[in-house]
């Protein structure tokens, strides 16, 4: 395990040759060995504020519990509204990776009020925060989801929250009970939107959950609009039965 020293000096090398990826793998995973939590959150956010992908926080779930103890000690103490969203997400992004771990339920539901807390916010926080939801949200949460996918006015929204409505079938939802709440929702979100990439999304989120195969990843990242109007076509169709 490396002391703070041993890590600071690593990170001003590798900063000097310019982050290559074999050292900054390497890194990563020294930081999330190591004992030092401030710092390793410390580089996340210099990684956040200077917009670079670095992938630092992708070892952060190593520090267990005591990691995610010290990001809601920083949540509760941020005033910045950017890196609180940001926070916020790397929590649940830790948290869908725990879901074997004893402290998966308490922190999920001591992470769901920060959530809903900040919904009312700009599209692009929002977005983040919709996804975030899928992660860690149950049933209670899903009439925030089925409302974005079918009245947010940001396109983007409407996808992420019909990809979360899925992302909660894999979590803490069960998947027969989601089919069931969301049928209604799917059709009249998928009948009537006007944006294909967010169609497509909506499309690929009701395959998984209802088990079909209707579009491929590709034609829903590529935009092809002849494949997702044909899917569109068969959902509604399977859909609309009674």
């Amino acid at each position: 395990m490396l002391s703070l020293n041993d890590l600071e000096k690593e990170y001003l090398g590798l900063k000097k040759d310019n982050f290559p990826d074999s050292k900054r793998i390497k890194f990563i995973a020294n930081l999330g060995a190591s004992d030092e939590i401030a710092y390793h959150y410390e580089l996340i956010c210099k990684e956040w504020q200077e917009g670079r992908q670095l992938n630092l926080e992708s070892s952060f779930d190593r520090h267990g519990g005591a990691g995610l103890e010290f990001l809601f000690e920083r949540l509760a103490k941020e005033g910045d509204q950017k890196l609180k969203v940001d926070t916020i997400y790397l929590i649940a992004q830790i948290l869908s990776k725990s879901k074997h771990r004893d402290f998966y339920t308490a922190f999920c539901d001591r992470l769901i009020p920060q959530i809903t807390s900040f919904l009312e916010t700009n599209d692009a926080f929002r977005r983040k925060l919709i996804i975030a939801l899928g992660w860690v949200g149950t049933l209670e949460q899903l009439d925030i989801l089925i409302s974005e996918m079918l009245n947010s006015k940001d396109s983007l929204c409407r996808a992420w929250a019909a990809a979360s409505i899925m992302q909660m079938s894999f979590h803490r939802a069960s998947q027969a009970i989601l089919r069931d709440k969301t049928k209604a929702a799917f059709l009249q979100g998928i009948s009537r939107e006007k944006e294909l990439y967010a169609c497509a999304v909506m499309i690929e989120a009701a395959q998984n959950l209802f088990g079909k195969k209707w579009i491929s990843s590709s034609a829903v990242q590529n935009q092809e609009a002849e494949k997702i109007e044909k899917a569109r076509k068969m959902v509604v169709r399977f859909l609309g039965r009674d």
